[in-house]
C-alpha cells in the first residue's frame, strides 16, 4: 500500500478493512473497483463499488466497526475521508435529522445482519449522495491547496477620497485551482467554515496580511513619510468568531510582526452579528487590544442600527448595492447621506465599496464618506504591482 497526499494505492486482491475492524475513516473511490464482502460469508460479495463512490462512511458515522470487508478487486487508488468530516457535518445538523440518521444506520445494519437479505445488493459501507461525494472531494482538494499554499491573498487598495491617497487594503484570498480555474472565495471559504478549517486557514490568511503590511509601510514611509499609517483590513467569519483560540492567535500574530492593533480593520459581515453575547466580548476584547472594527455590508443585514447600538464599531462599510444605485436610484443618496451624517455623530469612518466610476466616487466624497473602494480605483491586485504602485 502506498499512500500520497490523502491517497491510497492498493494492488488487486489487497485488502482495505476487515469486517469487526476500527471504522477511523471512509474512502471515496478515485480509480479501480472495490468488492465488499459479507462478515459471515467471505467468499460472498455483496457489491462492487467504482470511480466516485463512498466507502466506509457508516461506521465513521455512529462510531461503530465495520460490519463487511473491502477489497481491491483491481488496483485501486482511494481518497480517504477524515472521520470529522463527516462526523464534525452530522454534529452540527438538525436533532431530527441525526435522529433519522440514527434510525436508517440501526434499520441497515439489522438488514445486514439477517441471512435473509445476504442476496440484495446493498451495504452498509455504501450510501451514496453524488453530491455530497463531490463536496467532500473538493474539501480534500482545499486541504491540499492549502498545504501547497496555492491559496494566497490578493489587496485591494482603499482610498481616502479627500486627498486621493492609497490609505489602506483589503486582504483579499484566491484559490487558483488546477482544474476548476479560479475559485469562488464564497465557495471556498464556505466549505472551510463547515469542517472549522476556516481556523487555520483564517491564521494564514491573517499572517500573510500582517506580514505584507510591514513591507507595503516601509515602502510608503520611502515614498511619502508624511501620510498616515497604512491600514489592512481582514475579514473574519462567523466560525473564527466563535473560537477564543482565533483571537489569541491573531493577537500574536500582530506582536510578531511588530504592528500597531490600531493598524488592523477586522471586518465582520453585519449578517454574522446575531449572538450579541458571543460577539460583545469578542468585540471588547478586540477594543482592548487595540484593534479597528469594522461592520460589512452595512445597510443589507438584519437589525443593521442595533448593531451600532449594542456593539463598539470604528467603521461602518457601506454595502455596495447602495454604491451601486446612486444614478438610478434617489433614494440611494438619501441613504448614504444619512449613514455619513450619523457616523460622523458617532465618532465613526465610512468606507463605500464597489465604487465603479468618477461621479460616484465626486458625490460620496460630497457628503462626507472617508475612504473608497472599487474598481474605479485598483481592482484586487497580488503584491508585485502593488509594490510598483506604492514605490
Amino acid at each position: 500500500m502506498a499512500i500520497r497526499n490523502h491517497i491510497i494505492t492498493l494492488k488487486k486482491g489487497e485488502q482495505v478493512f476487515e469486517a469487526g475492524d476500527e471504522a477511523d475513516c471512509a474512502y471515496i473511490v478515485e480509480l479501480g473497483i472495490v468488492g465488499l464482502y459479507s462478515k459471515h460469508f467471505k467468499d460472498s460479495r455483496i457489491a462492487s463499488l467504482g470511480r466516485g463512490e463512498l466507502l466506509g462512511e457508516m461506521g465513521v458515522i455512529n462510531n461503530e466497526a465495520r460490519t463487511v470487508s473491502a477489497f481491491a478487486e483491481t488496483d485501486i487508488e482511494l481518497l480517504v475521508i477524515d472521520k470529522e468530516q463527516i462526523t464534525k457535518r452530522l454534529q452540527n445538523s438538525d436533532p431530527i435529522i441525526r435522529g433519522v440518521m440514527d434510525l436508517l444506520l440501526r434499520r441497515i445494519r439489522n438488514l445486514l445482519n439477517n441471512d435473509a437479505y445476504k442476496g440484495l445488493v446493498m451495504d452498509d459501507e455504501n450510501i451514496v449522495v453524488t453530491e455530497g461525494v463531490h463536496k467532500i472531494r473538493f474539501e480534500k482538494e482545499l486541504f491540499q491547496a492549502f498545504d501547497d499554499n496555492e491559496i494566497i491573498n490578493v489587496y485591494q487598495p482603499i482610498v481616502n477620497l479627500k486627498d486621493g491617497s492609497i490609505a489602506g487594503f483589503e486582504a483579499l484570498s484566491r484559490w487558483q485551482h488546477p482544474e476548476k480555474g479560479m475559485v469562488s472565495p464564497f465557495e471556498f471559504i464556505t466549505l472551510a467554515e463547515e469542517s472549522d478549517f476556516i481556523i487555520p486557514m483564517g491564521l494564514k490568511i491573517f499572517d500573510s496580511a500582517c506580514k505584507q503590511l510591514t513591507v507595503f509601510q516601509q515602502i510608503r514611509n520611502k515614498s511619502n513619510p508624511l501620510l498616515p499609517a497604512l491600514f489592512m483590513s481582514i475579514n473574519v467569519s462567523a466560525a473564527q468568531l466563535k473560537a477564543k483560540s482565533f483571537l489569541d492567535e491573531i493577537k500574536k500574530i500582530t506582536k510578531k510582526y511588530h504592528i500597531d492593533p490600531n493598524d488592523i480593520k477586522i471586518e465582520i459581515t453585519e449578517s454574522q452579528v446575531v449572538d450579541y453575547k458571543k460577539v460583545l466580548t469578542w468585540i471588547d476584547e478586540c477594543n482592548a487590544f487595540g484593534f479597528k472594527l469594522s461592520l460589512d455590508d452595512f445597510g443589507t443585514g438584519y437589525s443593521g442600527f442595533l448593531h451600532l447600538l449594542e456593539l463598539d464599531f470604528h467603521t461602518i462599510k457601506i454595502d455596495q448595492a447602495f454604491i451601486k444605485s446612486i444614478d438610478t436610484k434617489p433614494k440611494s443618496m438619501v441613504i448614504l447621506e444619512v449613514i455619513a451624517d450619523m457616523a460622523k455623530r458617532l465618532d465613526m469612518t465610512v468606507i463605500a465599496e464597489g465604487i465603479e466610476d468618477k461621479n460616484s466616487a465626486d458625490k460620496l466624497t460630497q457628503i462626507g464618506v472617508d475612504y473608497g473602494q472599487g474598481y474605479y480605483f485598483f481592482k484586487p491586485m497580488k503584491v508585485e504591482k502593488l509594490l510598483t504602485i506604492l514605490r
